[in-house]
């Protein structure tokens, strides 16, 4: 195949024009790779991955630190013919344990035949229980070809990325993606019904390469559309958020994305002198997605950041996962909050407008599905529902993914007739999605229905809590009600006894429902996945077994 049909046609278009990627590693070293340095570079790590021995549709395990080593990997491998399993690379993994455990883990679920990473990465990985044959290769010898004098030739429906999912609800599976799958994403998102790229956009992101929102959302999409676009490495934006809207500002950059917590990190740790120095003027779409999106933080991030130049208007809602590709809808209207009653929303099942100040639910809607692809809302029996009544969000789509990586039970499970069982739980009101939670986390009490993400929502502002730092789920009771349990991240100074006050008057004016434990935790108590997702049922499963750390503040 040639031209857009593949990723690594996708890369040789773009070689033809004049731009390209500035990468930012975590030590603030700066490289400029042109479209057609990369796909020079990618012809010769073909070159090589092929001479040493390995054949188109073999599996390759990408562990690597440096944004730069990264993106020539992934290319190198596209243009092979190979299918590239991103990986966490170990510093944002934990500890090295952790790191090792993992990824042995998924090197053995994804069969891969071999492993590409650094000399420095390499003692770290876990590798003896490892089915053989696995090669462990190296990037530095990619550069060393031999050259291929173009990309290997395969279909649009083979095999383009083997992406295991975060694991925020269960174990991580690997979604198969065909090139269709994700360029027809990749073409959704740049196009009018999503970002509406222009020759003239910047993109700028320092979302993780090992996950669909950076890899596909930010450096796919900078490669269809040939525009220039920032790297940066995720580690940056950790340890001084700043630096992710200095680098807007510097390059003069349009579109951006992040999760909810990262404009939260921002309120919290940019200070007002540092403000004064930004011009966020050019920042046209700041996307927002992949975990539950609080309309006070995007309102609040307006607010502080307007002197700045920033604008509410560019704020673009979006929903989506994994065995979608990426995005399923984004919502090109900007911020639209439905505020809904919550004693209807918790015991009937229906979103229905608030009135006479009785209590409220926001929720903030994520737009609409792109052409060709459909959302509906279907109940349990898998009926579709009308607007305004929550039930099962499913997708259909050229988008949504050929299934689990040897898993055909949970194939089946997923898909069904070409529809998508995302897991999500939503409604839809003039062809617009609002999602509410998980289906699997849903709190049932008196015959009442609360998801999780809306508690935590209203929970989440509490003073002297951590920037997502609260997860709340029920644990199941024989012959009684389930208990209700809030786990909160707090800093060491905190009054336990205030917070936990705080919380629990919070959660009974906004929901009337009463929490019946709060644990008080010191900061890195709550399991996340890789991309800073809270699990939700691993923190449930460690304070059953006792195993969760609350450093003695354990609230009956």
């Amino acid at each position: 195949m040639t031209g857009r049909d593949t990723v690594a046609g996708t890369l040789a278009r773009s070689a033809q024009g004049h731009r390209g990627l500035t990468t930012i590693e975590h030590d603030g070293r700066s490289t400029e790779l042109s479209f057609e340095h990369l796909y020079r570079r990618a012809l010769s790590g073909a070159g090589r991955l092929i001479a040493e021995g390995l054949r188109p549709g073999d599996r390759v395990a990408l562990v690597i630190p440096d944004v730069s080593a990264f993106i020539e990997a992934f290319f190198a491998v596209q243009t092979a013919g190979l299918v590239p399993v991103p990986l966490v690379p170990p510093a944002q993994a934990g500890d090295v344990a952790t790191f090792g455990r993992q990824t042995r883990q998924l090197l053995i679920a994804s069969r891969a035949a071999a492993v590409l990473t650094t000399a420095d990465v390499a003692p770290l990985l876990d590798l003896p229980d490892v089915p053989r044959p696995l090669r462990l290769l190296f990037v530095d010898a990619l550069a060393s070809g031999p050259a291929l004098a173009a990309p290997v030739p395969v279909a649009a429906t083979a095999t383009a990325l083997l992406q295991f999912t975060s694991g925020s609800t269960a174990a991580p599976k690997g979604v198969v993606l065909s090139h269709r799958n994700l360029l027809t994403n990749v073409s959704n998102i740049a196009g009018p019904h999503g970002l509406n790229v222009t020759p003239d956009d910047v993109g700028v992101s320092w979302l993780p390469l090992y996950h669909d929102m950076g890899l596909i959302g930010m450096l796919l999409t900078a490669v269809w559309c040939g525009n220039h676009a920032v790297i940066m490495s995720p580690v940056l934006f950790l340890k001084r958020p700043t630096l992710w809207l200095d680098t807007i500002s510097r390059h003069r950059a349009t579109v951006s994305f992040a999760p909810n917590f990262a404009y939260e990190l921002c309120l919290r740790r940019v200070k007002p002198s540092q403000i004064e120095a930004l011009d966020l003027s050019s920042w046209r779409v700041a996307g927002c997605g992949a975990e539950p999106i609080r309309p006070d933080t995007l309102q609040a991030f307006a607010d502080r950041f307007a002197a700045a130049g920033f604008r509410a208007s560019a704020f673009m809602p979006s929903y989506g996962l994994a065995e979608h590709s990426l995005a399923v809808t984004m919502a090109q209207d900007g911020i639209v909050v439905d505020r809904v009653d919550a004693g209807r929303l918790g015991h009937d099942s229906v979103a229905v407008p608030v009135q006479n100040g009785s209590p409220a639910v926001r929720i903030v809607g994520c737009g609409r599905p792109f052409p060709d692809h459909e959302v509906r809302i279907v109940s349990e029996a898998g009926m579709p529902l009308p607007d305004r009544h929550v039930g099962h969000v499913i997708a259909r789509g050229a988008s949504v993914m050929r299934g689990y990586f040897d898993d055909d039970d949970a194939t089946t499970a997923a898909l069904r007739d070409g529809w998508l069982d995302t897991g999500d739980l939503g409604y839809m009101t003039d062809g617009v999605l609002f999602v509410c939670g998980r289906t699997k986390d849903v709190i049932i009490r008196q015959g009442r229905k609360y998801h999780p993400p809306d508690l935590e929502s209203a929970i989440a502002d509490v003073d002297g809590l951590r920037p997502s730092g609260v997860v709340v789920f029920a644990v199941s009771r024989i012959d009684e009600a389930d208990e209700v349990v809030a786990v909160l991240e707090a800093r060491a100074s905190l009054t336990t006894d205030r917070v936990v006050d705080a919380v629990r008057r919070r959660v009974r004016e906004t929901a009337g429902l009463e929490i019946d434990r709060v644990v008080v935790a010191p900061p890195g108590t709550i399991p996340r996945t890789t991309s800073g997702k809270v699990r939700r049922g691993e923190t449930r499963a460690r304070l059953e077994a006792g195993t969760l750390l609350t450093g003695g503040n354990l609230t009956p």
